[in-house]
């Protein structure tokens, strides 16, 4: 089955529309009935769930099938980050040139939290921290885990580089996950590369813990590996927006027990074109699960998407990195075609020796 775009279903009304079975050997699969669903626009208790309206096509375990709620953790730091009080607390975020802003009315933001020890975290998790090298939390992790650890929704903009794939990385892990029918975690990330780069990072803060999975779901590689990963059961998946969803359709997983997802560098995922692949998966999440948005840069799209998917989320702004082209020059020069090479060689000499003067100047 190919995908269809959300806006073209419509057309499609009163056609065979397709839900999961499940066969005899617990395997998920995709068969043809008519049904008709009417938009579930629940909202749990505790603030935890997806406004968006649900899809007409279901990629979750059906109805006979018994699947646990998602489980959120009850973290706590430790006593003196919640001793902190309020202005100790905008010192430290002054500090860290962090910006954080909650809705009117919403409770407000955990306290960033400079240290790994005072975020109170598995013994395992903190074993791998300091095989990885790290020392303290940069600017996004001292303010996003505290966030994402605690539950709640978050809107992150910040920089590549700046340590965002461990301020999601962690608390993902941290979650008590436990392998069953579906993944409880997912990321979802604009191309294969950094897909394979958050893998990495995931399966280095995971290291001490046993029998934990990560499948790394992409295009450009065997889909029947990733099939086979799948059916077996994993902890956490890591994809790109098409290829997921080719394995929803082909019945290989399901989004049934999802609590944790996680949307990284979302406004290239916009500009390559994969909304509507995003707002597909995000309609089919269970009702009650925590969504974590990261963007380098804030257009009105992410907002219109953080609007639909999000709630009431806890907004962190490391830096200015409001602009898309704040930090890049673009300069288009027309050149002969033989002396394309030419340009390119002086070009990239002179890059080269522009940042030996630099940092020649830095170190006297």
């Amino acid at each position: 089955m190919s995908y269809v775009p959300p806006h073209l279903r419509n057309s499609a009304a009163g056609k065979t529309t397709t839900t999961p079975t499940i066969n005899s050997k617990g395997a998920e699969h995709f068969s043809s009935k008519h049904t008709s669903r009417i938009p579930s626009l629940e909202k749990s208790s505790n603030g935890y769930s997806n406004s968006a309206r649900r899809s007409s096509i279901n990629y979750s375990l059906p109805n006979t099938v018994a699947v646990p709620d998602p489980t959120f953790p009850h973290w706590k730091p430790s006593e003196r980050v919640l001793r902190l009080k309020s202005e100790q607390i905008e010192e430290i975020r002054l500090r860290l040139n962090v910006d954080v802003n909650v809705s009117p009315g919403s409770c407000p933001a955990p306290s960033p939290i400079e240290s790994f020890p005072d975020m109170c975290l598995d013994a395992s998790i903190m074993k791998d921290i300091e095989k990885h090298g790290y020392t303290a939390p940069t600017s996004i992790q001292a303010q996003a885990m505290p966030v994402a650890l605690s539950g709640r929704d978050l809107l992150g903009c910040a920089e590549t580089g700046s340590g965002k794939t461990a301020a999601f990385s962690i608390p993902m892990i941290q979650q008590p996950l436990q392998r069953g029918d579906g993944p409880l975690a997912l990321v979802l990330a604009p191309t294969r590369e950094l897909a394979q780069q958050i893998e990495k990072e995931v399966t280095a803060f995971s290291m001490s813990l046993d029998s934990f999975k990560t499948a790394i779901v992409v295009g450009g590689t065997n889909i029947s590996e990733q099939r086979s990963e799948l059916r077996a059961g994993v902890h956490i998946v890591v994809a790109t927006p098409g290829r997921l969803i080719d394995h929803l359709q082909q019945g290989n997983t399901s989004l049934s027990r999802i609590a944790f997802v996680v949307l990284d560098e979302a406004d290239r995922m916009l500009d390559m074109g994969f909304e509507p692949q995003i707002r597909e998966v995000m309609r089919n999440l269970p009702v009650k699960h925590q969504t974590l948005l990261f963007s380098a840069t804030m257009p009105a799209e992410i907002e219109a998407l953080a609007q639909d998917y999000l709630t009431n989320p806890v907004r962190i702004k490391v830096g200015k990195v409001s602009s898309p082209t704040a930090n890049v020059s673009q300069i288009l020069e027309k050149v002969p075609e033989n002396d394309k090479w030419v340009i390119r060689l002086d070009n990239a000499v002179s890059v080269k020796n522009s940042l030996m003067h630099k940092e020649l100047t830095l170190t006297v």
